[in-house]
């Protein structure tokens, strides 16, 4: 057993616990989080965005979703720590597992890292659980990040913080609330205009905002707060207070009546607006408005899109002649070129997230990233999966395309086009308003299901402005979330295909959700793709697509060329016309 889940054990004994539970969060029930909150990864050595551990006195098991089951099997091996595939049948979940291992026992579990509603589950399946941190355990423990607050000025948001402000305190005097409390930090970043790096590739800052119909406060390390932020505040009239006065905040207002999103607000918190003389929870009511863009925004995606789109044909050139003239390049030869274009582009900010290149094998492993130790020679066959974004200051892209690099076989000619057909038919759907995505999840999937294949992840998630590239709020997948998609949702479109030990297939864009027509039978809509890159011609068997769909192939070559030609020189165009051709 790692030297890690031992100490955890010793403390367990030592305390009188009978088992912990080690989520992969913050306070503020991040996706992604800062080095500092990342206990499970010290102990376990999994590194996957998802994904939960538990250790008892003499067990440790992890559970994690599909995304990372191949990714999990490769750093727990030799750990001791036994994995469970959350998806599988007969797969428990963390909470039945405890059940069973920990029966009528005293389980540990730090309260701020789990949402209200995680916490409320996990005490209905397991009844004695304390709130307790075991943080001690983590010697060197990574200090909080130190990064300053940026202003996400107004001419690349499109709305001023006074109109966004407004509108929340619209919601609060529908639901008859003194205080709306804000706790997911794109939320926050989006309400108040500002960035920052407390949060590899995600822009946001660790903060809590509380909205009254007169005050709104940012409690937030004061460090982070320079002379331009500060007069900014000031003209907005957002105060500031410390990060560590939320608590006291609430509890100083328990007369008041609060508005909260029991999703995102952390039991810790909770505990203390259970407290008040009034609570509303409200799901989601700040995601909304940030997730429906203005026109401002779109016009922000459209440009971001172009940049990312010379990025992409500027990148193929080199891959093709680095192939076809026998030049070595490795997984993170191509991570390094792709940040290097990007870079040059204008109003570039970070990449979006660390990305992928996963060549041959490591094309399976849905969420791989390539290390010193891991880095892949590209050979003269087979895919690469490329699954790369960029931050600009006005908008975050979304990209993955599977490039050829050689010779295929018939099984990965067939397996990308049966991909391809599913992204197409998602790409040109239309359908009524308020439809969901567990219900077009479907449309992505037909060919693949209709040949005994799937994959384990989510088609599609939404995109933020400058902000998490997982919006979290519209997701597209088969699970039911009650999101109802309307007009100028940015999505992702993103099906895939994955053979364990032979290579992945996947191919994303990032799409807009328009109108499309109104009738007697209501509004319609239909996506709009924004994203602007070349598919992998060379790896489609033509045979297999229907005229609609070479339709659509030879529509989105013409138009990316028309588009990205004016910006690219003779050579570039020339070489796009030799990878984005009709068919």
């Amino acid at each position: 057993m790692k030297e890690s889940v031992l100490n955890i054990q010793d403390w367990l004994k030592s305390n009188d616990y009978t088992a912990c539970i080690v989520p992969q969060a913050d306070p503020h029930h991040s996706e992604y989080i800062e080095d500092y909150y990342k206990l499970r990864g010290f102990i376990s050595g999994f590194t996957g965005s998802a994904g939960t551990l538990v250790v008892t006195r003499n067990k440790a098991a992890l559970f994690t979703d599909s995304r990372y089951h191949i990714q999990a099997s490769i750093q727990l091996k030799g750990s001791g720590i036994e994995l469970f595939k959350c998806g599988l049948p007969d797969v428990p979940t963390y909470s039945e597992w405890i059940a069973e291992q920990a029966k009528c026992c005293k389980v540990a579990a730090n309260a701020f890292l789990f949402s209200a509603k995680e916490w409320e589950n996990l005490t209905k399946k397991v009844s004695m659980v304390d709130e307790c941190g075991f943080e001690c355990v983590w010697n060197d423990r990574p200090a909080l990040c130190a990064s300053k607050i940026f202003i996400h000025d107004e001419k690349f948001s499109g709305e001023s913080v006074k109109s966004k402000l407004q509108r929340v305190r619209q919601i609060m005097e529908r639901s008859s609330a003194d205080i709306a409390l804000a706790c997911n930090l794109d939320d926050i970043a989006w309400l108040l205009n500002i960035r920052g790096g407390d949060v590899a590739y995600n822009p946001v800052v660790r903060s809590y905002v509380a909205v009254t119909p007169t005050q709104c406060i940012l409690f937030v390390d004061s460090n982070k707060i320079d002379a331009s932020v500060q007069a900014y505040f000031h003209a907005n009239n957002i105060e500031v207070a410390d990060y560590g006065d939320i608590g006291a905040y609430i509890e100083k207002n328990s007369e008041k009546t609060v508005l909260f999103d029991k999703e995102s607000i952390n039991y810790g918190l909770y505990k203390r607006v259970k407290n008040c003389k009034g609570k509303v929870n409200q799901p989601l009511y700040i995601s909304r408005l940030r997730a429906v863009k203005n026109k401002v925004e779109i016009e922000g995606y459209h440009s971001s899109m172009i940049k990312d789109g010379i990025v992409w044909v500027k990148f193929y050139k080199w891959f093709n002649e680095c192939i076809s003239s026998d030049v070595t390049i490795t997984e993170m030869a191509v991570m390094n070129k792709l940040r290097e274009l990007k870079s040059a582009q204008e109003g570039f900010v970070d990449e979006s997230f660390g990305t992928i290149a996963g060549y041959a094998e490591h094309g399976a492993i849905g969420h791989y990233a390539a290390t010193c130790e891991t880095d892949s020679k590209i050979e003269h066959k087979g895919f690469l999966v490329i699954d790369t974004g960029t931050h600009y200051l006005n908008g975050t892209t979304d990209t993955t395309r599977t490039l050829v690099c050689g010779e295929l076989t018939d099984d990965e000619r067939r397996d990308y086009t049966l991909v391809l057909k599913g992204h197409i038919a998602l790409g040109t759907a239309i359908f009524p308003k308020g439809t969901k995505g567990s219900q077009l999840d479907i449309l992505a999937r037909q060919y693949l299901w209709q040949s005994g294949m799937n994959y384990g992840h989510g088609t599609g998630h939404g995109v933020g402005h400058l902000l998490n590239v997982h919006e979290g709020y519209a997701w597209l997948r088969p699970s039911e979330n009650n999101i109802g998609y309307e007009p100028w949702l940015t999505m992702t479109d993103e099906p895939g295909i994955y053979r364990e030990g032979k290579y992945g297939i996947r191919i994303e864009n990032t799409v807009l959700v328009t109108p499309y027509k109104k009738t007697d039978f209501g509004e319609f809509l239909t996506f709009e793709h924004l994203t602007i890159a070349p598919y992998a011609m060379d790896a489609i068997d033509i045979t297999m697509l229907t005229q609609d769909e070479k339709n659509f192939i030879n529509t989105y070559n013409k138009n990316m060329y028309d588009t990205l030609s004016p910006y690219l020189t003779n050579d570039e165009r020339e070489f796009l016309k030799t990878i984005a051709y009709e068919i």
